[in-house]
């Protein structure tokens, strides 16, 4: 019951880590740079992304497993680790209120944007290659902050058996490519209906992300002064990604009626 219940957080905290926001925008700007030269990796840009991001994520939680009985974070590193995805996410939500208010998106120019998409020369961020979007991922990976949340499971999974290591980073793995796999797809079938109806759900998008930088950002503010007000963190994966399928399912039915309404 208790390696089930190990499982089960790993899995949860693979869905859940494939909502960062920084994600989401990558994932955003390779799909809609794909779909406007009508590339067949569109559609998988999502599920490319998340398969190099979690291969490394698990590659470093079987190093961190090897390691766990002869060596700790000492014990500043989370609280360094809980800051730097504070002000990073508190970023990712004011870039996009910014972008979400000016003149421009008005017309249907916004496009959701993210840290460190930011740091990517223009040549790997515009690319088609799934190859080159999996390594993408995986340099997405290579963060302080993704080491602290592998730590988590990699050093239960040390004093276990041998094979546990790489069962938990296979386990990572497939929640984030179910999170990744179905944004991607939303958003193709998104941008793929109209001009009318991108623009509409690409601005609707950009607010949820927006909700979603903020709203993680102010709960690890909130509990790093106040740990006794922290959850349990599957719950807080679960009401996440939940949260987040809501939202697309109210983007996808407001785009639709949009238009409906045009087309009549």
């Amino acid at each position: 019951m208790e390696q089930l219940s190990l499982f089960m957080f790993v899995f949860v905290l693979g869905l859940r880590h494939g909502l960062d926001a920084d994600h989401l925008a990558c994932i955003d700007g390779i799909t809609r740079y794909n779909l406007d030269r009508n590339h067949r990796v569109a559609r998988w840009v999502g599920t490319c992304f998340s398969f190099g991001h979690g291969m490394v994520v698990a590659g470093v939680g079987v190093v961190l497993a090897s390691f766990s009985r002869h060596f700790t974070f000492p014990a500043y590193f989370d609280g360094i680790v809980t800051w730097v995805s504070i002000i990073s996410l508190f970023l990712i939500g004011t870039l996009n209120v910014y972008n979400l208010l000016r003149p421009a998106a008005e017309k249907g120019d916004f496009r959701v944007q993210g840290v460190k998409s930011k740091l990517l020369p223009r040549f790997v961020r515009e690319t088609s290659n799934p190859f080159l979007i999996m390594l993408i991922g995986g340099i997405f990976a290579l963060a302080a902050d993704t080491v602290s949340q592998t730590s988590i499971w990699a050093v239960a999974a040390g004093q276990s058996n041998p094979y546990m290591p790489y069962l938990l980073g296979a386990t990572f793995v497939i929640g984030m490519m179910i999170t990744d796999t179905i944004d991607s797809f939303i958003v193709f079938g998104m941008l793929k209906q109209s001009n009318a109806f991108g623009k509409s759900a690409s601005r609707l998008m950009g607010w949820v992300i927006v909700f979603l930088a903020y709203g993680v950002s102010m709960y690890q503010l909130f509990t790093y002064f106040y740990p006794k007000a922290e959850v349990d963190f599957e719950m807080v994966g679960i009401a996440v990604f939940a949260f987040l399928m809501i939202c697309f399912g109210l983007v996808w039915t407001k785009g639709r009626k949009a238009e409906k309404v045009i087309s009549s």
